[in-house]
This record gives C-alpha cells, sequence and structure tokens, in this order.
C-alpha cells in the first residue's frame, strides 16, 4: 500500500513529514497513514501539471494513443478491484462488494471515454462566400481537482478521465478521510507509464491543503465535488483571477409518489435511496418524500416495516445494507439534525439514534412524518440515513414542495402515468430526474445540478464538452 504523494510520474517522499491517520469508521481503528503535502509538494505538483501542459503532451498526443492510455488504466483497475476494494472499504465504510463494483465502474468509464478520444469534432460555422469560420474545443490548461470522500475512486475517475480527454493537466487532491484507495491510481499510471506530469496526486486535509491548493496560482480550471459552503469559499478565493469552476455540490432531493403509483416499487426506491446507498451519504440521496394522503398509510407501513429489518453493522460483513457514517463528527452533524427534526414539531416514526452496540459509527435508519417544508431537515443537507415525508392534494402543491429548497440536483417521479411524469419532470427543478426507480444511471448520461447544487456537467459527451473551452477561427478569403 503506496502511502506518498504522487508527483510527476513518480511517488515521492513528503519534505514536511507530516502525516495523516486514516480511521476505520465501522471500529475506530487505525487503517495506515498518508503524507500530507503542504506548500513545496503543492508547488512541485503544479509545476510538474504546467511543463507537461506547456509541452502539449496531451494535446499532440495521437487520439489512438491517448485510447489506449486510457484503455491500459481500465485494465489495471480492474486488476485491483478486490484488492482496492477491500482497502476503500476499510477506509470508507461502505461494503465490500460496494467498493469492488466501484473500482469496476471506474474502468468502465475509463473505457468508455477511451472510445471518445477521436469522437471530438470541429464545426464549421457557415457564414458566405467571402470568410470561413471554425470552432475548435480547447483545455483550460491545468485542473484543480478535489474529489469528496463518499465516493472517492469513482468520482476520480470521472473527473481524470473527461479532463484527459479534453487536454487539461491535473492536480487532484482526494479526500482525507479516505485517501489510501486513491493511491491505486498511482500506482496504476506508473504501471501504464502515463507521461510525466500528466495527473499529479496530493494529499492532505481540506482545511489546509485544500486551502493551499485552492490560493496557490497554478491552476488554470478548478473541478470540486462537496459542499455549497466550500464552493463558495473557492469562488471567493480565486475571484481575483477569474478562474473557471465546475461544481457539483449538495442536494436535496425529493420523489413525488403519486395515488396511482406502484407502493412496493415506491418503498423499495426509497429505502435504496436514502438508506443503502452508503448510509445516506450521497448527494443525490431521497432524502425528502412527497406522497399522496390517498396512499400514504399503506407507503408508510410498508417503509417503516422494511426499514426496520435493515441489517446495519460494518462493509466486511456481507449481509449488511446499511453501513457506518464516514466520521464521529459526521455521526455528530446527523444526529444534529435529528434533534432539530423533533423540536420543529415532526413525527419521528422511525429510528433517531445512534447504534450503541457498535464501536463504529453507526446510526438507525430514521424516518420523519409530518415535516414542515420551512423545517431544517426539510431545508439543509442531512448527509445521513434521515427521510423526510410530505403530504400533498394537488399536484402543483407537490411540484411546490419539491421545488421550496435551494438545492435542485436530482429528483424522482413515481406514476403509471407516462404523460403526468413527463408534465412532473418539467416542471421539477433539478438536474436529473427518475421516473419509477432511483439510481438510473449510465456513464453516456449527463449528471448536474441546478442551484446550489452546482453548475457544469458530468457524464457522456456532455462531460467532455462541460470541461473545455471554446475557441473561434475565423479566416476573410478575399
Amino acid at each position: 500500500m503506496e502511502t506518498r504523494n504522487f508527483i510527476n510520474g513518480k511517488f515521492v517522499d513528503s519534505i514536511s513529514k507530516e502525516k495523516i491517520s486514516i480511521i476505520n469508521p465501522a471500529n475506530q481503528k487505525v487503517v495506515g497513514k498518508i503524507d500530507q503535502a503542504l506548500d513545496d509538494e503543492i508547488n512541485l505538483a503544479f509545476e510538474s501539471a504546467k511543463k507537461a501542459f506547456d509541452k502539449r503532451i496531451l494535446l499532440d498526443m495521437d487520439p489512438k494513443e491517448k485510447s489506449n492510455m486510457m484503455r491500459a488504466i481500465a485494465t489495471k483497475l480492474r486488476e485491483y478491484k478486490n484488492e482496492g476494494g477491500k482497502l476503500l472499504s476499510q477506509e470508507n465504510g461502505k461494503t465490500v462488494s460496494q467498493c469492488i463494483d466501484e473500482f469496476k465502474g471506474a474502468a468502465d468509464t475509463f473505457d468508455f471515454y477511451a472510445g471518445m478520444t477521436d469522437k471530438i469534432q470541429n464545426k464549421l460555422i457557415p457564414s458566405g462566400k467571402d470568410t470561413f469560420n471554425y470552432v475548435v474545443l480547447e483545455p483550460f490548461g491545468v485542473s484543480l481537482q478535489i474529489v469528496p470522500w463518499n465516493y472517492p475512486v469513482a468520482i476520480f475517475s470521472g473527473m481524470v478521465a473527461q479532463n484527459l480527454i479534453v487536454g487539461n493537466t491535473i492536480v487532484i487532491k482526494p479526500p482525507e478521510l479516505c485517501p489510501l484507495s486513491s493511491n491505486f491510481y498511482g500506482k496504476i499510471f506508473e504501471e501504464v507509464g502515463v507521461p510525466n506530469g500528466i495527473i499529479n496526486i496530493v494529499h492532505g486535509f481540506g482545511e489546509i491543503t485544500g486551502r493551499k491548493l485552492v490560493k496557490n496560482k497554478g491552476s488554470d480550471y478548478i473541478v470540486f465535488t462537496g459542499s455549497p459552503e466550500v464552493a463558495s469559499e473557492i469562488l471567493k478565493e480565486t475571484a481575483d483571477r477569474i478562474v473557471p469552476c465546475h461544481f457539483e455540490l449538495g442536494g436535496k432531493s425529493a420523489a413525488i409518489i403519486f395515488p396511482d403509483a406502484d407502493i412496493d416499487k415506491a418503498v423499495e426506491s426509497t429505502v435504496k435511496g436514502i438508506f443503502k446507498p452508503n448510509a445516506g451519504q450521497i448527494c443525490v440521496a431521497m432524502s425528502r418524500v412527497i406522497v399522496h394522503p390517498k396512499i400514504k398509510d399503506e407507503y408508510m407501513t410498508k417503509l417503516i416495516s422494511k426499514s426496520k429489518k435493515l441489517k446495519i453493522g460494518p462493509g466486511e460483513n456481507p449481509e449488511t445494507e446499511v453501513t457506518p457514517l464516514i466520521s464521529k463528527d459526521q455521526m455528530q452533524r446527523v444526529s444534529n439534525y435529528v434533534n432539530s427534526g423533533i423540536q420543529s414539531g415532526a413525527t419521528l416514526e422511525l429510528g433517531g439514534e445512534e447504534d450503541i452496540n457498535k464501536d463504529g459509527n453507526f446510526y438507525q435508519p430514521t424516518i420523519f412524518d409530518n415535516v414542515s417544508t420551512k423545517a431544517t431537515i426539510a431545508q439543509e443537507e442531512i448527509f445521513g440515513p434521515v427521510a423526510s415525508v410530505f403530504d400533498f392534494e394537488t399536484e402543483n402543491e407537490a411540484i411546490e414542495i419539491a421545488n421550496s429548497t435551494s438545492y435542485g440536483l436530482a429528483s424522482g417521479v413515481f406514476t403509471a402515468d407516462d404523460q403526468k411524469a413527463k408534465w412532473t419532470a418539467e416542471r421539477i427543478k433539478a438536474g436529473i430526474i427518475w421516473h419509477n426507480d432511483w439510481f438510473v444511471d449510465g456513464i453516456n448520461l449527463p449528471g448536474g445540478g441546478y442551484k446550489k447544487s452546482g453548475y457544469g456537467r458530468d457524464g457522456g459527451m456532455d462531460g467532455i464538452y462541460s470541461h473545455g473551452q471554446t475557441k473561434r477561427v475565423s479566416k476573410r478569403l478575399y
């Protein structure tokens, strides 16, 4: 297991000698330690990325060569999926099978974009007989990328692969809570022979290394996945340089369940959407459920019954369905939100407590009913296994509730009526709409948010064009 920073094509010893301890959220044991990058390592990483960009290594690389490089990365990710998945489970808390699947998904991402290296096409713009005009997609330069802790391997792959296609060189910081599995990428880049300086991996605390990276003037473009609060700080810090940014931020995703919905499917999707995926620690979690009174009693009865049976435990246990929260701080955050929900007058139907029978950061699946749309638990992202349920009478009221937060990442609609689903999707202010299920995704599909959920798109061709800038070239023929 490599624990050093990866800069200019090789792992390098830490100049500062500072290390970060990585804690297993399931048992509070130290999984390992990783070197913290400070000023010297950060400057070296940006210098390496800048030198690689100025040499036009990616820009001048033959599309077939770039494709082969990316497919080789995909092959190595599959080779290390079991070893990497077990390590990711230890440092992140998710089930081993989920973590292995994350490595597989990361490999699929590189394979998908490997097939896109020759698909970017310049556009000829007709404008009369006396001029010749065309538009090209160009990179920004050095891309600073900051990865979140909930899906570190998957998001790492998406960020890197799309930027490689465009031609940005990269300085990337994995999350300090679970960085070890990300270093498989450095090992892979060495083995594959990725040109020096193209991708540089630096580790450290967000408050220290993250701030230093953002303040460093070596970046031409910033990609960040995380909270709106941190995104706002990034914008303020880089305002004087007017650095373009790409943000995938928080969510407060709502599902509208109409009276004609398949109730069992809606219940299954709710459990999958808020409890099973990483204990609700996902920005597109189904944290709000808007259900019609005609079916609400049946829906709530089935939801509570199914949620009570969920097995809470460590990721290494193959029977586990609800895994631990990432840290003690996160568990306290969730607990504070639950307390605020109780104080707001919402009805606590299930859970609302830590699992005191276990050593790790385990929190019970929690369901609130009779929630006010103005309550804190209805407005702010909790990032834990907490669902809030609302009533609605009319379709317009359902839309109003769904759009009543400052977020707009994902949403869902459950109905047997395709026309009603289309009508609803057109009126919900969110970048992703799911119909009769939750997590209907694919590498070839774009994703991104409205409002405080960010801007820019990832996935498919939209993701490629979102990470570059267009240049117009015009020539007068006479």
